[in-house]
């Protein structure tokens, strides 16, 4: 039996392929929605090691992705492929990843685990982590419903002379360093398929949202928010239910977005806008000495 682990800085056609066709296997066995982050997937840094790859006889058997939003963990999504589970494929994929972070300054894994993989659930039980948080998966299932919004607010592209603002809205919300999120949001800017719509009212920024385009024409939503002084006044539900509006007046229809479980505001504001439940996903977290 030939079999390999590869550490791989990007990934080419073929992987993303490969990943593609397990995903498949593995959603099919459970009945799952993994959580794979495609966009990132297939825009990886080229100068770090993201990806660890593990193949038997020339068969992708068993897949690690790292995601490193901030600086102090990495989100992390496995899967192995069902026929060749519990033969200690993942512990290898882990120990690769550790020793790649060991060279960066992150300090824990946080595990993505969808709720319906009693697998996953089991595999991270077995090597000692623990519960941290959960949050939904919701997909807009009612695109023709209106709502009464504030004629005041403006919702327009952003453009780099908008970074600032918007690294300062996502620290103010999300608690994300500046600096760090400033270098995200660039990056974006400069991209095709993650554009970030910003809100005003008069010459005033107070909110934001940022939009994933995958290659299917699916588009993922994150990052709404709105600055805590113009809280209040009806302004995220606006931002939300006017860029759900132009989406599907541009013909996409398959738009989704995450929220914490227990973020029950966030969660009304969805399902007003259309959106539904339909999974959830647990996040545990082990350091990763």
């Amino acid at each position: 039996m030939n079999e390999r682990l590869q550490k791989s800085a990007g990934l080419g056609e073929r992987q993303l392929a490969e990943i593609r066709r397990l995903e498949g296997a593995c959603n099919e066995y459970e009945g799952l929605t993994m959580k794979l982050n495609w966009d990132l997937l297939r825009n990886r840094p080229q100068q770090l090691v993201n990806d660890f790859l593990y193949y038997r006889d020339g068969e992708l058997t068993a897949y690690l992705a790292l995601y490193t939003f901030n600086g102090c963990e990495a989100e992390v999504s496995a899967m192995t492929h069902p026929q060749q589970r519990r033969q200690g494929i993942f512990t290898r994929l882990l120990t690769a990843a550790a020793e790649e972070l060991q060279k960066r300054t992150v300090t824990d894994f946080l595990f993505i685990c969808e709720q319906a993989s009693a697998s996953g659930a089991a595999c991270l039980a077995a090597i000692g982590a623990s519960y941290d948080f959960s949050e939904y998966r919701m997909d807009l299932v009612d695109p023709a419903r209106t709502l009464d919004l504030p004629a005041e607010l403006q919702i327009r592209p952003a453009h780099l002379e908008d970074v600032n603002a918007l690294a300062q809205m996502d620290a103010a919300c999300f608690s994300m360093p500046v600096d760090e999120r400033r270098g995200q949001l660039m990056r974006s800017l400069a991209s095709n398929t993650r554009p970030v719509l910003i809100a005003t009212v008069g010459p005033a920024k107070v909110g934001k949202i940022q939009l994933t385009v995958e290659a299917d024409g699916a588009i993922y939503i994150s990052a709404v928010c709105v600055l805590p002084e113009y809280r209040s006044r009806g302004y995220g539900k606006a931002i939300l239910a006017r860029t759900v509006r132009q989406l599907t007046a541009a013909q996409y229809r398959n738009i989704s977005l995450e929220v914490a479980t227990e973020n029950r505001h966030a969660l009304s504001l969805y399902e007003q806008c259309g959106f539904a439940v339909t999974t959830a996903y647990d996040y545990y977290r082990l350091p990763k000495f």
